[in-house]
């Protein structure tokens, strides 16, 4: 999965089931609006999935750990 990326969970009828959609836009000429489309898609799992009785949603950031390289050899 490329980040950034906005995450939906929705939470089911029962308690140990939850359902996870990850989406990510990649638009280099055109603007996509986003939050948008992540609520189209929250509403289309409440109106489509019986199960779903509620959705949150999150944009997510990907942040890399850095790492020292090694010296270079004498």
């Amino acid at each position: 999965m490329d980040y950034p990326y906005n995450r939906i969970e929705g939470q089911t009828n029962t308690e140990d089931h939850r359902v996870f959609v990850d989406v990510h836009v990649f638009s280099e000429f055109l603007p996509v609006d986003e939050a948008a489309l992540t609520q189209v898609i929250q509403q289309w799992l409440l109106d489509n999935v019986p199960e779903v009785v509620s959705t949150t949603a999150q944009r997510r950031e990907q942040t890399f750990p850095i790492t020292d390289l090694p010296p270079l050899p004498g």
